[in-house]
């Protein structure tokens, strides 16, 4: 059986096909890819070379993090991609095969060794279970998906009854319907990370903006001041773009849960792009406060700032797993 991977999300698929979607960010079928060394016997040719003595190390290796696949005899340190440690990455091809008989050798069980995937945000556990709450994205254990052991399913995708569907049932279009025809853009813009992106303008400009109006108030510096206006203009203006890539991101790499995590990251947009237009349009009509401001108008610079820092602290949850 071939193994298939999304080239958005990472999701691993096994069988003779690449599913029409993906279950985890909804990517076609064109964005994956086939892992090599899967022969149409559904067994891994890479794990039992011609002497028949199994590999000791894999020969591809995936990021749990973000994805990424690194091919050699050991995984690479860091990850060149997201700066993940090596224990951060698991073996694709090439692992030994363990017979049902072979009691483990580690002094543990093999439910011990079980590996759990959260389908939000791709973190890996392993235990007997899956954890109540996903440490990364606050996922309850109902989101998580058992990743090995997978041999041990009869049950294939063709065998499972397609459900029924009511006719009388028509449900009402959303907003994710009509984005749907652009999916091809939309996939580009995940695949190429839009929000990382277009979130760096707030996460840059902020700091410089504070920054200009504290100078302004302790120099009595107006043309400083003033250009800390215009800052605060510019990281108003971007941050459409920021919630909308945002959006798509959450809608079709992250399936649209409504975990913690996600809640608050809305929330502190919400916050950044109401208080970003307020100082704008408050140094707009009233000029003299960016060399004299009050305790209000730099308590709320201070504030924005703070609030764009913990959104920015909560994207990189999602990258960079705690504790690691």
């Amino acid at each position: 059986m071939a193994k298939w991977r999304c080239t958005i999300c990472g999701y691993v698929h096994e069988g003779e096909e690449a599913p029409a979607q993906c279950p985890v960010c909804g990517a076609d079928r064109r964005k994956f890819e086939r892992l090599d060394g899967i022969d149409r016997s559904g067994k891994d040719s890479s794990s039992t070379p011609e002497n028949g003595a199994p590999k000791t190390q894999p020969e591809r290796w995936q990021c749990a993090v973000c994805g990424y696949i690194h091919t050699g005899a050991e995984p690479p340190d860091p990850c060149p991609v997201c700066g993940a440690e090596s224990r951060q990455f698991t073996g694709l091809e090439g692992s030994p095969v363990s017979l049902p008989s072979t009691p483990p050798t580690s002094g543990g069980t093999a439910a011990d060794d079980q590996r759990w995937r959260c389908t939000i945000c791709g973190y890996i556990h392993v235990g007997p279970e899956p954890p109540e709450i996903c440490p990364v994205c606050g996922a309850d254990r109902s989101k998580f998906e058992l990743l090995e052991d997978a041999a041990e399913t009869t049950a294939t995708e063709d065998e499972i009854p397609a459900p029924s569907v009511d006719d009388s049932a028509i449900e009402k279009p959303t907003a994710r319907t009509y984005l749907d025809r652009y999916r091809p853009w939309i996939d580009l813009a995940i695949e190429y990370h839009a929000h990382p992106i277009a979130v760096h303008i707030p996460n840059g400009v902020l700091p410089i903006t504070v920054a200009m109006v504290l100078l302004a108030a302790l120099f009595d510096w107006p043309a400083i001041g003033q250009a800390g206006v215009y800052n605060m203009g510019f990281t108003f203006l971007s941050m459409p773009v920021v919630l909308f890539t945002g959006y798509l991101h959450w809608q079709y790499k992250f399936g649209g849960n409504m975990t913690d995590l996600f809640k608050w990251k809305i929330i502190c947009g919400v916050i950044v792009t109401v208080l970003s237009g307020l100082l704008f349009l408050w140094g707009l009509a009233d000029p003299s406060s960016a060399h004299d401001p009050g305790a209000v108008y730099l308590l709320l610079h201070i504030a924005l700032l703070a609030v764009a820092g913990i959104a920015g602290w909560l994207g990189g949850k999602l990258v960079f797993r705690p504790g690691h």
